[in-house]
């Protein structure tokens, strides 16, 4: 029943939805082997088609683009409302030094995001998530000691004050809420503690309307040899089936540095959710473990995922008129140097396969480097190492999208930049190469 998903990044609190017969998982990003939550910043989207090949489509949000915090990017949920996709999440407030939960935006389940500022009406909101029932959206967070449950206005930017519940007297838990519907009847997952004594267990509770009053159901995950202290997650249904997403510490052996976990979940006849047990090996159990993982870096949008575009025009095509795979491509690459970076996020150390998604009128030259400082190391001194390639040859696609690996390359833990570049100034009547994306495949 259970199977590790991530160790390419280290991820938490996994929220998970369907979207147009597509899981995607949106998690909080843990700072590769820190001993701290202090230092998360930043927030990243997964999807999967079958559970088995996933796909991070990188950063979607960082805490240098939401102006009004300072520091903690904890819990996040999403969901689609009224043709756009939300995210909340929260973060110390710079004036306040509490929490507030904040909402972006995006055209995309897979973001980036773009943030609109914090919710109106909830104090210390702590842990957010974001359920819609039908044409009624709801909020549930956590509150310095009790959950608490409110129906949000439309825009999504205020809660109705006389719809909040705290649902502390009907279950135990104070963090970490998610909502979810089955068989008619809504069930309130949330962690919580066995006499205030760590690590936390997840529970759940069931209620006929999303305030409650809620019926405590017990817990369906218990303290378990690879736990996190912590076991924020979710609960989803996916082709018939049911899913609880969760994290532990087993790969990383650090409670700030956690990975992903998945179970199938089942119902007994009186609505309870049979209790779990996690293993780190998926060996023998329902869920079949993680066979490939992807990274995609779209080009169109890393400006807004942690690196940058240099001279490149944007191209914005959501619906994919052009034939690009992302939000739209780059053009616009016709002298040197011009070109784009994207940011790779990295957990554990490994070796990735570099690949560039382009089309070209003509055979071109371009470079193509990796590292964390692009150029130059730590002390400022010109290093070779970086080129993936020196001077690859993209021969022409005759305007078709097409594939063409880099090469493959060694990544440390930690962030990394990986910058397109075109070698030669190009004659006027020269489009040069046009670009969709990087996609990194997992060795």
């Amino acid at each position: 029943m259970t199977s590790l998903l991530t160790n390419h990044i280290f991820a938490a609190d996994p929220s998970a939805h369907v979207f147009d017969g597509r899981v995607y998982v949106y998690v909080s990003y843990d700072e590769p082997y820190t001993n701290s939550y202090d230092t998360m910043s930043c927030y990243h989207a997964l999807s999967s088609e079958n559970l088995v090949d996933w796909v991070d489509h990188g950063r979607i949000l960082h805490l240098d683009q939401v102006d009004w915090a300072i520091s903690h990017m904890w819990a996040i949920d999403a969901n689609f409302w009224q043709g756009k996709y939300y995210l909340v999440f929260c973060a110390i407030d710079k004036v306040t030094s509490t929490f507030k939960t904040g909402v972006a935006i995006s055209d995309r389940p897979e973001g980036p995001f773009t943030n609109l500022g914090t919710i109106e009406g909830v104090e210390w909101g702590q842990d957010p998530s974001l359920f819609i029932d039908g044409d009624v959206p709801y909020l549930v967070w956590g509150a310095r000691g009790s959950i608490l449950i409110g129906e949000l206005n439309p825009d999504l930017m205020s809660i109705k004050p006389e719809t909040i519940r705290n649902l502390s007297d009907q279950v135990g838990g104070y963090e970490g809420p998610f909502l979810h519907k089955y068989a008619g009847r809504y069930y309130l997952t949330y962690p919580a503690l066995d006499n205030e004594v760590w690590p936390q267990r997840m529970c759940h509770a069931v209620a006929d309307s999303p305030l409650g009053p809620y019926q405590d159901l017990g817990v369906f995950i218990g303290v378990y040899p690879g736990n996190s202290g912590t076991i924020h997650g979710s609960v989803f249904e996916f082709k018939d089936k049911w899913y609880s997403f969760y994290h532990s510490a087993w790969v990383s052996g650090s409670q700030a540095c956690r990975s992903l976990m998945l179970d199938e979940i089942t119902y007994d006849t009186d609505g309870r959710i049979l209790e779990i047990t996690p293993m780190e090996s998926p060996l023998g159990r329902e869920v079949p473990a993680v066979e490939r993982i992807e990274v995609h870096l779209d080009a169109a949008v890393s400006d807004r995922a942690g690196g940058r575009h240099f001279e490149a025009k944007v191209h914005i095509d959501h619906g994919h008129v052009s034939g690009a795979t992302g939000a739209g491509y780059l053009s616009g690459m016709t002298r040197q140097e011009y070109g784009f970076s994207a940011l790779l996020q990295v957990g554990v150390p490994r070796e990735y396969e570099v690949w560039l998604r382009y089309r070209s009128e003509a055979e071109h030259v371009a470079r193509v480097v990796a590292g964390r400082h692009l150029f130059y190391d730590g002390n400022q001194n010109q290093s070779y190492d970086q080129y993936i390639n020196r001077g690859t040859v993209f021969p022409s696609t005759n305007g078709v999208w097409q594939e063409i690996l880099i090469g493959s390359k060694d990544f440390e833990f930690g962030d990394h930049l990986i910058r397109f570049s075109n070698s030669h100034n190009l004659p006027a009547n020269d489009r040069g190469i046009e670009v969709d994306r990087f996609r990194l495949v997992a060795k």
